[in-house]
């Protein structure tokens, strides 16, 4: 789907002070991102402290301890 700048900016106007300060936060996150593209990936070996950490995550999410995007998403907005 192509996408124009003339829609982008359609959308824009169209969105409350709230949900273009999400908006405009998430487009800088994007370029910042961008601009960072040629940092390399991280090849060092994974450690046993690492593992440890990826367990816990693991078994945190499969207790169901996690935070619903929808909770973000409302404690942003508000």
């Amino acid at each position: 789907m192509a996408v124009s700048k003339e829609r982008i900016d359609y959308l824009l106007n169209h969105l409350n002070d709230k949900d273009l300060e999400l908006v405009i936060d998430l487009m800088e996150r994007l370029v910042q991102n961008n601009k960072q593209s040629d940092i390399p990936i991280d090849d060092e070996p994974t450690t046993d402290e690492d593992m440890i950490a990826i367990k816990a995550a693991h078994e945190a999410m499969n207790k169901g301890e996690l935070i619903n995007l929808k909770d973000i998403e409302h404690e942003l907005r508000n």
